[in-house]
């Protein structure tokens, strides 16, 4: 039976490019970096697979990032928008969301749009991650008579 979620996969063009950025920008630690041939091409049935593997611990959660050497990734659409089905975005919740924001603004950091209260106390700002996926922050702030 399941038990709970374990870890979401990326796959990376720009492998050094994506771990300074969930290192760096977001406070990832890397825990593991293993190349992987042999294995990977019986998990995913292509003799030729070779990729290398880091995962990274923020907290609870892992995050998986994956650099195929072979076969070669294909690039996301240039359309693609925040609508369109599959995974939609990585989301990260911040205790400081004007602070964390300027933070990501001086990191050079691109974002979707806006920021946005979406309802009373949680403000939202969606931003793209080292290699254009969506990242979300949230804030929740305590309702009033609460702490």
């Amino acid at each position: 039976m399941f038990e709970r979620m374990d870890h979401v996969a990326l796959s990376v063009r720009d492998m050094e490019r994506a771990i300074a950025f969930y290192h760096d920008t977001i406070g990832f630690e890397v825990v593991l970096d293993r190349e992987f041939t042999a294995p990977m091409a019986r998990l995913i049935n292509v003799p030729e697979a070779d990729v290398r593997i880091v995962h990274l611990r923020f907290g609870e959660a892992m995050l998986e990032l994956f650099h195929y050497r072979t076969p070669a990734g294909r690039p996301r659409p240039e359309d693609q928008r925040q609508s369109d089905l599959g995974l939609t975005h990585l989301g990260f919740i911040v205790s400081d969301f004007d602070g964390t924001f300027a933070m990501l603004k001086e990191k050079g950091v691109t974002f979707v749009g806006e920021a946005v209260e979406i309802r009373p106390g949680v403000r939202v700002a969606y931003f793209y991650g080292a290699e254009g996926e969506v990242c979300e922050m949230r804030e929740i702030l305590p309702a009033e008579g609460q702490s």
